[in-house]
């Protein structure tokens, strides 16, 4: 019985030298191959030490269309530590109004059916989305009235996200989208990551990465 438990010890003690060993191996991805390590970290703002994911885009680009089905998939699936959300790219004033679109239909609770309606207009309908008019005409189809649409497109609130998100594309280095940008300190998109299946991958270990380190 004794020397039983003497081979017991021995077996634990050479599993907790050997685990940290194999653990560092499983990674695959590596900095400036797969991804990039930002130069100064964002702070976050999820809660409950979950990981935040950001899927920075433009309503504009069409690889982000494209990518609608990959990114929808990955939320459906991720895992429950990580805290997903999408951010607007903001390069110029074109932009700056694309953006308003995306945090308006967030202000009046109607982002879930606008979000992909708004990629449609520009990209099966050809649409170029550059007056409030235009923009209206689609929010109206979800029976949305004219006060409501002008009291939230330029409100406070629309245009401090706007300017936040604004702020954070230079700060995150976007250069193209979509890009998704981990835990406020990696991007997406390394050299090697050329296909959207690339891109959900990394983030996935990324992620795991993260968490797994606090």
């Amino acid at each position: 019985m004794l020397r039983l438990n003497y081979k017991c010890c021995f077996f634990f003690i050479l599993f907790l030298f050997i685990t940290p060993i194999e653990a560092q191996n499983e990674w695959q991805f590596e900095n400036n191959k797969h991804y990039r390590t930002l130069p100064l970290a964002e702070g976050v703002a999820s809660l409950n030490d979950k990981i935040e994911v950001i899927e920075v885009f433009a309503y504009s680009c069409n690889h982000c269309f494209n990518f609608e089905t990959n990114i929808e998939l990955f939320e459906k699936t991720k895992a429950q530590y990580i805290d997903f959300k999408r951010m607007p790219a903001v390069f110029n004033e074109a932009y700056k109004m694309h953006a308003r679109m995306f945090y308006t239909a967030e202000s009046l609770g109607i982002l879930d059916v606008m979000h992909i309606k708004i990629f449609k207009a520009f990209h099966l309908d050809r649409k170029q989305m550059m007056t409030e008019s235009e923009i209206f005409e689609l929010f109206s189809e979800q029976g949305i009235s004219k006060d409501q649409f002008e009291n939230r497109f330029r409100s406070f609130t629309v245009e401090s996200k706007v300017n936040r998100a604004e702020r954070l594309t230079r700060k995150y280095k976007i250069r193209s989208t979509p890009t998704i940008v981990v835990n406020g300190k990696y991007t997406s998109n390394g050299p090697s990551t050329r296909t959207f299946e690339d891109i959900i991958a990394v983030i996935r270990e990324l992620a795991l990465k993260e968490y797994s380190s606090q």
